[in-house]
């Protein structure tokens, strides 16, 4: 007679080779560099995804008529309803300001590089640094290489960037006036969010 538990449903034989070793915590490690990419943007679209559900259908955008004495009701309902797809016009304009300015290219490719270098030689700590005497501690110099960052980005891409948001947000009023009062947000519901 077969012994009690290998009658029991779903009873299996746990013994593992010799070979395989190691603790499993349940997490499926990255087998190309593209899952390992893929798992470091998971926190990202955990936290930020429901936004890209909130984007309004794009033919549902570009669908304009001429304003009829309703400028402020038309302009105030259209920028909560299309928050989202104004963001995204905004960030693919900036990108491709940003792509085709040789300049801004450079100064960003040489940030990611003096970034990755202090990331690397900030964990070590051996690492001192010292200015007019006075020793830097670790949060000191993010500081310090933050704003160094900010000022050098801000003189070089800070004219893409301002170009870019100039325009989208020409592009936000105008679209905002000609686009007719979407059918699901009435003026009552947007003041309730203002």
């Amino acid at each position: 007679m077969a012994s009690p538990e290998a009658d029991k449903i779903g009873a299996a034989d746990v013994s593992l080779p010799k070979s395989v070793q190691g603790a499993m915590d349940g997490e499926k490690p990255p087998m190309s560099q593209i899952e390992e990419f893929k798992q470091a943007l998971e926190p990202f679209k955990q936290r930020y995804g429901h936004y890209l559900t909130m984007v309004r259908p794009w033919r549902d955008f570009i669908r304009l008529g001429k304003p009829e004495g309703d400028i402020q009701k038309r302009l105030q309902s259209n920028m909560v309803h299309f928050q989202v797809n104004y963001a995204a016009i905004f960030l693919v304009q900036l990108i491709v300001a940003i792509i085709m300015n040789p300049s801004c290219l450079i100064v960003i490719s040489v940030l990611s590089v003096v970034w990755m270098a202090f990331l690397k030689k900030n964990d070590d700590p051996n690492w001192e640094v010292s200015v007019g005497g006075m020793q830097l501690g670790k949060t000191q110099r993010w500081m310090a290489l933050s704003a160094i960052t900010a000022i050098v980005l801000l003189c070089v891409v800070g004219q893409v960037f301002f170009s870019a948001a100039f325009f989208c947000a020409i592009l936000v009023v105008v679209h905002g006036i000609l686009h007719p009062v979407p059918v699901e947000g009435t003026f009552e519901q947007i003041n309730e969010i203002i």
